[in-house]
C-alpha cells in the first residue's frame, strides 16, 4: 500500500515555494522565454521532484493524484514550470515502474529531472506509433529520430524516449535516453503564449548509441507503457 503521509508533507510545503520563488520568477520566465531554473531549483530543494518516487528509494511515495495537485497549484502561478513538472512526473511514473534503482534514487533525491519524448511529426497525433528507429549493433542500440516536441529539451537529465521496436511485434519500445547522449540536438526554440519558458522544442537523434539496458520494459511493449503507466 502506498504511504501517502510523506507525499502530503511535501505538498504542504508547496504553497510556500510558489509564493516565495515561483510567483517572483513567473512573469520574467514568460516574457523572456527563459527556462525557470530558479523555480526548478526550489522544487528540487523542497523534495517535490521526488513526490511520486517510492519511499523505499527516498521519495515521497505519492500517486498521480498528488502529482496533479502539485501541477495545478503551480499552474496558477507559472504555466511553464507546471508543464515541466507535469512531464517530469509522467516520465517518473515510467522510471519508477521500469527504471534502475540508481536513477530512481537520483529522482527521489531531486538530482534527476526527466521528461517524455513521444511526439513525432511523422506519426501525426498517433504518438503511440513512432516512426523513429532502433537497431541492434552488438551490445548497443542505435537510435535515429526526429521528435517534434520535447518539453524541457536540453535541460532534463533524461528523456523517456519512444522508438519502433528493434525486432519484436508491437507499436513501440521505450528507452531512457540521457540528455548528453552523442548525436542528440535541439532543433528550434518554442514560443507559445504563457509557456515560453518550458523549453519545448524539436529534438533530433542521429545515430545515438545506448546500451541495451537502457530499454524500459520489453521490446515492442511501448504501447502498454504509454497507455497503462503514463
Amino acid at each position: 500500500m502506498t504511504n501517502i503521509a510523506p507525499a502530503q508533507a511535501l505538498l504542504d510545503t508547496l504553497d510556500g515555494v510558489v509564493t516565495t520563488v515561483i510567483d517572483t520568477a513567473a512573469i520574467e520566465t514568460d516574457r523572456l522565454g527563459q527556462f525557470p531554473a530558479t523555480s526548478l531549483a526550489a522544487l528540487r530543494a523542497a523534495g517535490l521532484l521526488g513526490l511520486i518516487s517510492d519511499t523505499g528509494v527516498g521519495g515521497g511515495g505519492g500517486d498521480l493524484g498528488h502529482a496533479s495537485r502539485a501541477v495545478r497549484r503551480i499552474a496558477q502561478s507559472c504555466p511553464s514550470t507546471a508543464m515541466i513538472l507535469a512531464m517530469h512526473y509522467s516520465a517518473v511514473a515510467v522510471i519508477e515502474k521500469l527504471g534502475d534503482e540508481a536513477t530512481r534514487k537520483a529522482v527521489a533525491a531531486g538530482q534527476h529531472l526527466s521528461t517524455l519524448a513521444f511526439s513525432e511529426a511523422g506519426s501525426r497525433s498517433h504518438f503511440w506509433a513512432p516512426t523513429s528507429t532502433a537497431r541492434a549493433d552488438g551490445n548497443e542500440v542505435v537510435i535515429d529520430a526526429a521528435k517534434s516536441w520535447i518539453t524541457t529539451a536540453g535541460h532534463a537529465d533524461s528523456y523517456v524516449w519512444s522508438s519502433r521496436p528493434m525486432a519484436a511485434e508491437g507499436a513501440s519500445t521505450i528507452w531512457l535516453m540521457p540528455r548528453d547522449s552523442a548525436g542528440l540536438s535541439t532543433v528550434a526554440p518554442f514560443d507559445g503564449l504563457g509557456l515560453r519558458g518550458n523549453a519545448s522544442s524539436p529534438v533530433r537523434a542521429d545515430g545515438v548509441r545506448l546500451p541495451r539496458s537502457a530499454m524500459l520494459g520489453a521490446d515492442g511493449g511501448g504501447f502498454d507503457v504509454m497507455m497503462g503507466v503514463v
